[in-house]
């Protein structure tokens, strides 16, 4: 039985007249995810009194014709070029699909919104990749009604028009047409902000940031399918860090990164944490090699030219951790957070110019980072969303009350969220196989051992 009830799904075109011309896009577009693929989000909001502003599925109609004038690539459709080398982005008006639905359900029926397939199915619209890329739109909206009055709001964009720093911008910006403001800086869509140099010079060695992730089965593999997901054998779930242990995570590299002169960030220490408690949680061999893919957005870090504000395309590379899973597991935690502060302070200006002049010189389409393949391991990806500006989103009703993702199809997928509550915590979504779930959360919450070799 269904979890909702679609009142109706209309295709919104933009309230003017937009340039019909073609946008040609990057190679650093295409690398990520395939063509036929949505990303997804989901903003959650409760009511908050009676004198709250009424909010109904025409002023976000309204709202998104609107904004689909200045980003009119999200009205149009995604095709190839007559070269077949290339995708570009046909700006035909052709619009971003709606839909509206409801639900029996109540938002407190749900724990924390946890990932799943059941929350795409409540949030997000259905689309049919069995049909030609160029009738897929390259944006999906849905609002759904919760039976207690609250509203949640599930976004499918396309990662070949924006990454995820793009889009979340873009959602808030959509969220405040909507309660009656206007948008401040328009989009920039031109690529030439990140094309190759004219005499590509390759500076630096890219073993693995920019090839498709090969993953390798496990030796138990048998006995991964036994629970969670029928066909992967995965489960999704949240994990909460208060502020309290970030600290515990952070003053525990202290004083060994001081006598190496290192700063290490929020980020690192609990990036390092959650690599550690992976690669434990799977018993993997003290030999293995295992890379840690850690997304960077290359906007603040670009120079000559910079990245104009505003920009609204793929600025997102990946800074790559190779090690020994022994060395991770087994040294202290320090050991592993250094690693992954210097892997991400490599990724300055002339690194990624080499890297967008080592993507474009290769011939022929990029193979997607995340490709047909539904698992990573025994490699991990932490994408860290805390920055981004996802409770900006605000129409009237406040900032949303969790924002998510409905759901994460690749194992060894990770993200971190901060919370609306503004306590410093984070929240950490996960794809791992069910079997190294339960080991994975008990090695999370050990606090005790993080600078020891248990």
């Amino acid at each position: 039985m269904s979890m909702i009830n679609i009142k109706q799904s209309i295709m919104v075109k933009p309230a003017k007249e937009t340039p019909f011309e073609i946008l040609h896009l990057s190679k650093l577009d295409m690398i990520v995810r395939a063509p036929k693929t949505h990303t997804n989000i989901f903003y959650i909001y409760e009511r908050p009194h009676h004198s709250s502003p009424n909010f109904d599925v025409k002023i976000l109609k309204n709202a998104l014709s609107e904004i689909l004038v200045p980003f009119y690539p999200l009205a149009g459709r995604l095709t190839m070029n007559s070269n077949k080398d290339r995708y570009v982005i046909d700006c035909n008006a052709k619009g971003a699909l709606l839909v509206e639905a409801e639900t029996k359900h109540r938002l407190d029926e749900f724990n924390d919104f946890e990932p799943s397939a059941k929350m795409s199915e409540l949030m997000i619209p259905k689309c049919d990749y069995n049909r030609e890329l160029s009738l897929i739109p390259l944006l999906m909206v849905q609002i759904t009604w919760f039976k207690c009055g609250g509203l949640g709001l599930g976004f499918a964009p396309h990662h070949h028009v924006a990454d995820g720093a793009a889009h979340i911008d873009f959602f808030a910006k959509l969220m405040r047409l909507a309660g009656g403001l206007s948008l401040t800086v328009p989009p920039v869509f031109d690529r030439v902000h990140l094309a190759p140099r004219n005499q590509g010079c390759i500076k630096s060695q890219h073993l693995h940031e920019f090839d498709p992730i090969v993953p390798s089965l496990p030796s138990h593999g048998h006995e991964l399918s036994k629970s969670g997901d029928q066909n992967t054998g995965t489960t999704q779930s949240l994990f909460k860090l208060s502020k309290q242990q970030i600290l515990a995570l952070k003053q525990s590299t202290l004083s060994q990164a001081c006598k190496s002169n290192h700063t290490i960030t929020t980020y690192a220490a609990v990036a390092g944490h959650i690599w550690r408690s992976t690669c434990k949680a799977r018993s993997l061999a003290y030999d293995e090699e295992v890379k840690l893919y850690i997304p960077v957005d290359g906007r603040s870090r670009l120079k000559n030219p910079t990245v104009p504000k505003g920009y609204f395309g793929n600025a997102l590379f990946f800074a790559v951790c190779v090690a020994k899973a022994g060395d991770i597991m087994h040294k202290p935690l320090w050991y592993t957070a250094t690693k992954i502060q210097e892997a991400i302070q490599k990724i300055d200006n002339d690194y990624l110019r080499s890297s967008i002049d080592y993507l474009e010189l290769k011939n022929g389409l990029p193979n997607p980072l995340m490709g047909a393949h539904k698992m990573l391991y025994p490699n991990l990806l932490i994408n860290s969303w805390t920055k981004l500006p996802y409770y900006e989103a605000d129409f009237g009703w406040g900032p949303p009350k969790v924002v998510g993702n409905c759901e994460i199809k690749l194992e060894g997928l990770s993200f971190l969220t901060g919370n609306s509550n503004g306590d410093e915590s984070l929240t950490l979504a996960i794809n791992l196989f069910s079997a190294h779930m339960p080991s994975f959360k008990k090695y999370l919450y050990n606090f005790t051992s993080i600078n020891s070799n248990l």
